[in-house]
């Protein structure tokens, strides 16, 4: 079956849900005005033209530093804090630019997250990608002196970006409500640092399309290794027939957000 309908679970709003997905294409639009300005490694040398929004503050965009996976390729803009005319925080990351990459390139080993004692392990690649970055995203959020509801979001490795910053959000804001939302999330999680995370209460929906291979890696017994995914699913079918294609945000994550009783494009 090609296409089925999205399913909603209790307590998920579908104009939160497609808030947060125009916003991570944003994030992916920051990426591309990047590529256009020939790749400055140096955040002042990169002339960022957010996207016009009504009563909408955003924050300076938020740098990846590392070099280890040859697909981050170095020091580059992940997203953006954005705090709306109601007062909302978001934290957007967006996810990387090759989804074939997730089936070649994954460093599936796992390491303990450092931030909070006993939190569990998660995937080391998407660690270490955080830490490169989790200084200047707390601060670009800081920045927007969040006072009432905050919430994360990403997209595809943006998925892992923003799951690992829930912990430091909670840490940061405990007495604030905080929601997660992201769309196409690989695994990331151990069974210890799973229950940890389900354990701060955080209300998080995972929308997947059920023909999209990226939610898939790693798989759920790799090696030693056991991988958990977070959060509540919100599930479609959108069978596009590429990898590119069914894990696309514009093209089918943010169409099915718009059209989720007929999800896929005729």
């Amino acid at each position: 079956m090609p296409s089925l309908p999205l399913y909603f679970p209790p307590d998920f709003s579908l104009p939160v849900a497609l808030q947060s997905a125009q916003l991570v294409a944003a994030a992916y639009d920051q990426y591309a005005q990047w590529l256009t300005q020939d790749k400055p490694r140096k955040p002042a040398d990169f002339n960022w033209q957010p996207p016009a929004m009504s009563g909408w503050s955003l924050s300076a965009p938020i740098w990846s530093i590392l070099s280890e996976l040859r697909f981050l390729n170095e020091s580059e803009p992940f997203g953006f804090a954005a705090r709306d005319a109601q007062g909302v925080v978001y934290l957007v990351f967006r996810g990387t630019e090759s989804p074939q990459d997730w089936l070649d390139d994954l460093d599936a080993d796992q390491a303990g997250y450092p931030w909070q004692a006993g939190a569990g392990k998660v995937h080391d690649g998407f660690l270490k990608l955080y830490a490169s970055l989790r200084d200047m995203a707390l601060q670009a959020a800081d920045g927007l002196q969040p006072g009432g509801l905050i919430r994360v979001c990403g997209h595809s490795l943006g998925c892992a970006l923003s799951s690992l910053a829930v912990p430091d959000l909670r840490e940061r804001w405990p007495d604030q409500p905080l929601e997660h939302y992201n769309f196409a999330s690989p695994r990331l999680a151990a069974p210890d640092f799973a229950a940890f995370y389900n354990g701060l209460g955080v209300p998080t929906f995972r929308v997947v399309n059920d023909s999209d291979l990226v939610p898939e890696v790693p798989p759920g017994v790799t090696g030693d290794w056991i991988y958990q995914h977070l959060g509540r699913a919100v599930t479609f079918t959108a069978s596009y027939g590429s990898v590119e294609a069914d894990h696309s945000l514009a093209g089918c994550y943010l169409y099915a957000l718009e059209n989720p009783t007929a999800p896929m494009k005729g």
